[in-house]
């Protein structure tokens, strides 16, 4: 995909009439097939109620949107970014396009377009990837179990190795060296998925075997339909097929990468080093909110309000912390910045991690609760990917409508949507070779940063974006370059130095203007037990996903405490930061 601009755009994207409906998923019709997909003749209902309350809704809030005037040139003004957590592009995106649907002239690296399987160890023969299928609140949180996400398990799945042999039967603080590494030279071949799932499950469940509904969830993909918000804007805008995280690892990392281009030479969250070694003056490498903050550009960082605390502000602690105060604030800011007009030349959005999360991670735990009288509770929001699509749509609708005479609107802004990491979820594309940061010997685990992670869905989005699927090769260092550039500051290091930039996204000549982008709905979420405190139903003893169980140990490492009786359950979570968290960040 070359990075020149479309001079007349498609018709859909400058015309004065609207084309939404044509886009949009939530035609009755659609949106019902999907419900009875994945959730029978319920689901199927609730898409059509959606459906007919979107409609009716739609003329009105377009004509509530007025014509704003254009930049100067083709760009933006204000990026802001929102990274959820652990999905692999194929996870999410995989079947977006097929060939009938594929805009004519395209290419898109999709499940559709080749034979895509895994190695079955138990059962022989291939697992093949696959929609997911069955009830509407169990596909909305696969997978289930959480899969590997660490180096060594991420190992496994690309190269299908276990080395030694024992890291097989192993939880990933009992490995040894080399940590399940391939050889030298060896090339990824994205057939160890599978094999790693059943590994993961053994050593979590005493070496028993997973049957194969079990296992091959790990090769599972939602289907557009399932994610109505996130495939209408990849459908709308710019969705990169190519774009690859940091490390091939998990969440800490890979989110140090995104504003530091190096993780300090650090694979995985915790690990021996524990999570005081983030707070390490060694690591007192700049970012690029530091690069903007001498510049004097605005940047802030927003965070969940029921979580007190920012992960970001965590992870660069030794040179943010200073910052902790005046530039993290709670996402009801962030709203309240969008329709005034005062977002900062860059912003950055952290989901909800901890109790009642948004970030769209696989679940940890039972997937019901037993209420106190005894009966079972389903179809709470737990790590459901719904909960994310209702985040997502909020942002996006935000910008969207936003329409100030002064600062940031929908005409100047541009927002940018990924993951962190693939979170163990497959992938079939090979990840690249890249540029090696500093430190690059002794090391974590031994890796030497010279290959990039795993793909995971990256949007953009804007009023000078066209629809379309961009292949350049991209990955997590392109903000951190997009921002250097346009700003003239100084790389951070040679990750981002050689990183391609955004700009591929601005791809339009004359905007669009918000009027006929479209409108985003996102399915009915079911409510959600853990919203408030104390917990009901059960819910104080619910595990936490890794990257809560991270934030909460940052916390802990932060004001001394025993690293070892870090929380894993939403109530000792809370009681956590509640009692040491608040005040922390911002003026709360």
């Amino acid at each position: 995909m070359s990075d020149d601009k479309d001079t007349t755009g498609d018709k859909d994207e400058q015309q004065s009439t609207p084309q939404t409906s044509r886009r949009s998923f939530l035609k009755t019709a659609g949106f019902t097939a999907a419900g009875v997909a994945v959730g029978g003749a319920a689901g199927g209902a609730v898409g059509a109620t959606i459906a007919a309350r979107a409609a009716s809704k739609q003329a009105g809030v377009e004509e509530e949107l007025r014509t704003l005037p254009p930049r100067k040139s083709p760009g933006f003004d204000h990026l802001v970014v929102v990274m959820f957590e652990n999905r692999s592009f194929d996870n999410l995106l995989g079947f977006l396009y097929d060939k009938q649907t594929l805009p004519k002239g395209q290419k898109f690296d999709g499940l559709h377009f080749g034979d895509y399987s895994n190695f079955d160890p138990i059962g022989g023969g291939r697992v093949p990837a696959h929609v997911y299928n069955g009830p509407t609140d169990v596909v909305m949180r696969h997978p289930q179990p959480d899969p590997g996400e660490e180096y060594p398990h991420v190992n496994t799945q690309l190269f299908r190795t276990v080395d030694p042999v024992d890291n097989g039967r192993r939880l990933v603080p009992d490995m040894v060296a080399p940590f399940n590494a391939p050889p030298t030279g060896a090339r990824p071949d994205m057939d160890g998925f599978v094999t790693d799932y059943i590994n993961a499950y053994r050593a979590e469940h005493g070496n028993a075997m997973p049957p194969r509904s079990e296992y091959e969830i790990v090769m599972g993909s939602f289907a557009p339909e399932m994610l109505p918000v996130t495939s209408t804007l990849a459908q709308s805008f710019a969705v990169y097929d190519n774009w690859h995280c940091a490390v091939p690892s998990q969440t800490f990392c890979n989110r140090s990468f995104f504003h530091a281009s190096t993780s300090h030479g650090y694979v995985i969250n915790g690990g021996k080093g524990g999570y005081r070694k983030w707070f390490d003056t060694r690591n007192a490498t700049p970012t690029i909110f530091n690069r903007l903050e001498e510049a004097g550009l605005p940047w802030r960082v927003y965070f969940d309000a029921n979580q007190l605390i920012s992960l970001t502000g965590f992870i660069h602690a030794p040179v943010l912390e200073k910052y902790w105060k005046t530039n993290f604030r709670t996402m009801d800011d962030f709203f309240d910045d969008v329709a005034n007009g005062t977002l900062p030349a860059y912003s950055f959005i952290e989901p909800r991690m901890v109790y009642d999360h948004n970030d769209m991670h696989p679940p940890v735990g039972p997937y019901s609760a037993t209420d106190v009288d005894g009966s079972v509770i389903t179809g709470g929001g737990i790590s459901d990917v719904r909960a994310g699509e209702a985040l997502l749509h909020r942002i996006y609708s935000a910008v969207r409508t936003s329409t100030s005479d002064t600062g940031s609107n929908a005409m100047n802004t541009m927002l940018f949507v990924t993951f962190d990491e693939h979170g163990g979820t497959y992938d079939h594309v090979r990840p690249p070779a890249a540029a090696a940061p500093p430190p690059t010997h002794n090391t974590e685990m031994g890796f030497g940063f010279e290959r990039l992670g795993l793909r995971v869905p990256a949007i953009a989005i804007s009023a000078y974006t066209a629809r379309r699927v961009i292949n350049d090769p991209m990955h997590h260092g392109s903000v951190v370059a997009t921002l250097t550039k346009k700003y003239n500051l100084k790389p951070l290091t040679v990750r981002d130095a050689g990183a391609p930039t955004l700009m591929n996204a601005v791809n339009l000549e004359a905007p669009r203007q918000p009027a006929f982008w479209p409108q985003t709905h996102p399915q009915w979420l079911p409510a959600n037990p853990e919203a408030t405190a104390p917990f009901s139903g059960g819910d104080d003893n619910r595990p936490l996903s890794p990257p809560g169980v991270g934030l909460v140990g940052m916390l802990t490492a932060h004001f001394g405490g025993d690293e070892t009786k870090v929380p894993r359950t939403y109530r000792e979570a809370y009681d956590l930061i509640d009692k040491h968290g608040r005040g922390l960040f911002g003026s709360y």
